[in-house]
């Protein structure tokens, strides 16, 4: 996995057309994204609060790898009550 952050700029998003929400946690959006055969999750923060935060694009190997990222992630956060 490779992971790049850059500043909150709705252009990160315009370039990984056919990105699908995956989830919304009031602070930011994730999305599942594919280009070139490559997928990606994308993190972006929620709403558009003056374009404040950052964007994180995770690069993966294979849908795998990204997988079992997703998986290892939701496994670790705390259920909720």
């Amino acid at each position: 996995m490779r992971e790049q952050t850059f500043p909150h700029d709705h252009q990160v998003l315009a370039r990984f057309p056919g990105a699908r929400s995956y989830e919304h946690d009031g602070e930011r959006i994730t999305y599942l994204a594919e280009r070139g055969g490559v997928p990606y999750l994308l993190v972006v923060p929620a709403g558009t609060g003056g374009g404040a935060g950052t964007v994180t694009v995770l690069e993966f190997a294979d849908e795998n790898e990204r997988g079992t990222f997703l998986t290892t992630r939701d496994r670790a956060r705390p259920a909720h009550a």
